[in-house]
């Protein structure tokens, strides 16, 4: 559980950086950092299903639903820094609706944040 408080806090930065325009220079950096902490990366997320990707998360305490919850915010910063945005959204967007669907809680964080997507996905479409 302790990387995945650290991951929460990764990303609380990528976002803080971004908000105070500092992501293009930091923010690159982390998100390596915290995809590599997770043994994954773009390419892999990008080319699996869902439930494969959680099969990968899972490690040794089952704990995939929550980090494929950071994988898909780190989707959603790095489609910030991308100059091909639209299939990182994607990708975020369906693992945020499959965890929806699979997680034992609803989340109305993930519903504002997919929300978020699609007017991102519409407004670059």
């Amino acid at each position: 559980m302790v990387q995945i408080e650290e991951l929460g806090k990764a990303i609380a930065q990528l976002v803080f950086n971004r908000n105070a325009g500092n992501g293009p220079d930091k923010n690159p950096e982390i998100i390596g950092q915290s995809f590599r902490s997770l043994k994954t990366d773009t390419a892999f997320l990008l080319n699996h299903e869902p439930d494969e990707i959680e099969l990968a998360l899972n490690g040794e305490d089952g704990c995939g639903l929550e980090r494929m919850e950071l994988a898909a915010k780190l989707l959603i910063e790095e489609s910030y820094l991308s100059s091909v945005p639209l299939p990182l959204l994607n990708k975020a967007q369906e693992l945020l609706y499959y965890l929806q669907i699979h997680d034992t809680a609803f989340s109305l964080e993930r519903m504002m944040l997919l929300q978020d997507i699609e007017v991102e996905i519409k407004r670059l479409s």
